[in-house]
């Protein structure tokens, strides 16, 4: 009897699990583009309501007889019934936009303000990058489409070329990347991950493997939320209840805990660079639990939204799981009826704390595995699933496409250009060396050609000449790199010039790239030039990934213009014409500075410490015809640090020193740009004329804070506020042995003030703005008005 029980219980629970409901996975989606819907709200007409994950996916207990009602953010609710739910278990939602212009505030505490209180208090302990070290498996996703820009119905399609563009849209992505890799971290900054696998439509290059890494920030907890390449006062940031709104629109209770869903925009009439979204709170532990934001500036041309889902993992803390990150072009059209999407995912699993030790890091952030493009076999177990037919075909049509188009080659010339050269074939053009202005030259037309690493990626040659239109003279050098172990990028360095240097100048041999700085702009300040032929050989390398070394030796012959003369001490003139014997040291060291390696490039991830330029050089007498003993160095350090909700502050401060009787060509000098060509260049003073100035030892400290940008409807113009300031002083031992040169030496100190907009006019990626700045102190005029300078300032806005 009791199996006979046993047997109908048995049969019963079947077959109510079998007619009554099923375990399904459902997909909300947009009905319009087909993509998916996160946290979605799907409610049964009885029990708990439940959310779709990232993909839009929640799996539940379907009843036949039970109602759905499935509600997601600025789309239409829709009720659909348990038996239609079986038979399609996709749903598409129509968007219906709710704005939230106008907003009531009622009496008493804003609920969703002691909700948003404990989730800032529980910050520190919620942060996945803080208190526990960790390690994780993940693999990303990114592909580009083409949307519909508004609703068509395929069957009445008349127009041919819209057909075709459906159809290859329905078929394949019009590009697709998929990587994997593996992350370890422990606290407070040692961080490595390691591209371990990674397939790129049409390219093999490992630029495009790391890209998702660059969209947003791991997680949602601090004070500012990187998104694209701008940074976001966060929502949940110390001060954000007095800059955000923040709106209690649900409750969510699973078990013991609550899931509270507020939206979040920021107050009418703030200033500020603010998100809104959805925040997701959940009550353990006061943890984030998923988040949807974009910028709450909409930007016509570019549109952003990222999404985050966390897990509560391995019942110790919240821990990103999922993220995703939505780009869309209004503007860029396809066939005219499609715009440009872009969609990256990235899916994390195998999270483990506490087991790292800090052996084994460096300042290589981001690595990628020297046979990381060949592994399929490793890509395709992070994926967990077989590749789609439209994700084949995309690799299938993309790489011919790319092999017949030979587009790594165009990706390699993209490469180049960057460095500021213009890629020709095996040969580069610097464009440095076609045009310059300086005081002395005027202007100076050239060309310089060297070879790339298309010739070789062992070696480089190359060669200059230009021609000064003021001094009537020609110019030239040439040079070359023996790179001896790429991934240091250890280098022998070989080079002959006979050419202008700046008196009393100094070159940190400092390679990134000035075209986008605006120090390039101070070459055209340069009044005072010594004719050089020199001979220069240094070997140098990182000895970190953030500390690179040179240790340098040459041989240098000058001669003086402007009829200046110096008389040693010694009372032996050396005449126009001298040798110098030198050797020394430079430093670049950017400290806490992250980089990505891939395959032979080094890609700096920017750092928020100081950098720091030193350079040393020992003057040697009595090798060959040198005559001088000296010892010059030379100290650089810039910081650009963020006040949160304030502005951003640039500090620059220069020193030198030089031991030795010696020309004002090895002395020192501070950095004036004066009224010629009156433009503002930051670290400069910006009153003070080129070369008016020179001593045996100086030092100055350059501060200038940018207020955040004003901002308005109107596109063309963002006006961003800043304040200068700047001092100096300086010393000379001896003056008298320097003969027919007009100079004063800063020993009451230099000081000025200012203030400037940026922004003023925006046109692309260029700002032009206006600054004022007075001359103060011992030094200033006698007339009021002299000490003023007017200037007009040029931003680059990447």
């Amino acid at each position: 009897m009791k199996l006979t029980l046993l047997l109908l219980a048995s049969f019963f629970c079947c077959f109510n699990h079998g007619w009554s409901q099923k375990t399904k996975t459902i997909q909300v989606v947009d009905i319009q583009t087909g993509e998916p819907l996160p946290f979605a709200k799907v409610k049964p007409s009885s029990g708990s309501p439940l959310l779709t994950d990232i993909d839009g996916k929640a799996e539940i207990e379907i009843h036949s007889e039970f109602k759905y009602t499935i509600s997601f953010f600025d789309y239409s609710d829709i009720t659909i019934s348990g038996e239609d739910l079986l038979k399609n278990r996709t749903v598409g939602l129509s968007p219906d936009l709710q704005m939230y212009d106008e907003v009531v505030i009622l009496p008493g505490e804003n609920k969703a303000h002691r909700i948003i209180r404990n989730a800032m208090d529980a910050r520190k302990d919620n942060d996945p990058l803080r208190n526990n070290a960790f390690t994780y498996n993940a693999f990303s996703k990114f592909y580009i489409t083409g949307e519909a820009k508004e609703d068509i119905i395929r069957d009445t399609v008349q127009d041919t070329t819209l057909l075709k563009t459906m159809e290859f849209l329905d078929k394949q992505y019009i590009f697709l990347s998929e990587t994997a890799s593996k992350r370890t971290f422990s606290p407070p900054s040692y961080d490595k991950e390691e591209v371990t696998s990674y397939k790129v439509s049409g390219l093999k290059n490992p630029l495009f493997a790391t890209l998702v890494n660059q969209f947003q920030s791991f997680s949602f907890y601090n004070n500012s939320f990187t998104l694209g390449d701008k940074e976001y006062i966060n929502p949940i940031a110390p001060g954000s209840l007095r800059r955000y709104m923040f709106i209690l629109e649900d409750t969510l209770i699973s078990g013991n805990d609550s899931t509270f869903v507020i939206f979040f925009q920021p107050k009418i009439g703030k200033n500020f660079e603010g998100l809104r979204g959805h925040l997701y709170i959940n009550t353990n532990g006061w943890a984030v639990e998923r988040v949807i934001a974009q910028p709450a500036e909409e930007n016509e041309s570019l549109r952003i939204r990222i999404v985050q889902e966390y897990a509560f993992t391995a019942n110790k803390k919240w821990f990103p799981a999922k993220l995703s990150t939505e780009f869309s072009f209004p503007n860029f059209s396809i066939g005219g009826f499609h715009q440009l999407v872009g969609r990256s995912n990235q899916y994390i699993s195998n999270v483990e704390f506490d087991q790292v030790r800090q052996r084994g890091f460096n300042a290589v952030q981001v690595e990628v595995a020297p046979n990381a493009v060949d592994d399929t076999l490793g890509l395709a177990h992070a994926r967990g699933a077989k590749s789609t037919d439209k994700e084949l075909k995309t690799y299938e049509v993309i790489d011919s496409v790319s092999k017949e188009a030979n587009l790594e080659r165009l990706v390699d010339a993209a490469t180049i250009l960057t460095t500021g050269k213009i890629p020709l074939g095996r040969f580069s053009l610097p464009i440095q060396s076609i045009y310059n202005f300086n005081q002395v030259e005027r202007s100076r037309l050239g060309l310089g050609l060297e070879t790339n690493s298309r010739l070789s990626q062992h070696f480089n040659v190359g060669g200059y000449f230009a021609y000064g239109f003021n001094d009537q003279a020609w110019k030239w050098g040439g040079y070359s790199n023996v790179n001896i172990y790429k991934k240091r990028q250890v280098k022998l360095t070989l080079e002959y010039t006979d050419d202008l240097i700046e008196r009393a100048g100094v070159d940190y041999r400092n390679e990134e790239n000035m075209l986008t700085s605006t120090a390039i702009y101070r070459d055209f300040f340069m009044n005072q030039m010594e004719r050089e032929r020199s001979a220069f050989a240094s070997l140098s390398g990182f000895v970190t990934q953030n500390f690179r070394l040179h240790v340098f030796g040459a041989y240098r012959r000058l001669h003086l213009f402007e009829d200046y003369q110096f008389l040693p001490m010694n009372g032996v003139p050396s005449g126009p014409g001298f040798d110098l014997a030198e050797t020394g040291i430079i430093v670049n060291w950017n400290i806490r500075e992250r980089v990505m390696l891939l395959g032979d490039q080094r890609v700096s991830l920017g750092t928020k410490f100081p950098k720091i330029n030193f350079k040393l050089a020992q003057g040697i007498s009595g090798i060959q015809e040198s005559v001088y003993d000296y010892l010059r160095m030379n100290l650089s350090i810039e910081q650009n640090f963020s006040i949160r909700g304030f502005g951003r502050i640039t500090l620059h401060s220069i020193s030198g020193l030089t031991m030795g009787d010696v020309p004002l060509t090895l002395l020192q000098m501070p950095f004036g740009t004066g009224r010629n060509w009156n433009l503002s260049v930051p670290g400069t003073f910006e009153t003070m004329e080129p070369s008016a100035f020179f001593a045996d030892r100086h030092s100055a400290l350059f501060f200038r804070f940018s207020f955040l940008p004003i901002k308005s409807n109107l596109k063309f113009t963002e006006p961003t506020f800043g304040i200068h300031a700047a001092g100096g002083f300086g010393d000379m031992n001896d003056r008298l042995s320097h003969i027919n040169n007009e100079f004063r030496v800063h020993e009451k100190g230099y000081y000025e003030v200012g203030g400037i907009i940026d922004n003023l006019i925006k046109l692309g990626s260029g700002g032009y703005g206006i600054g004022v700045f007075h001359r103060i102190g011992h030094y200033a005029l006698p007339e009021l008005k002299d000490n003023f300078v007017y200037k007009l300032s040029i931003r680059f806005n990447f």
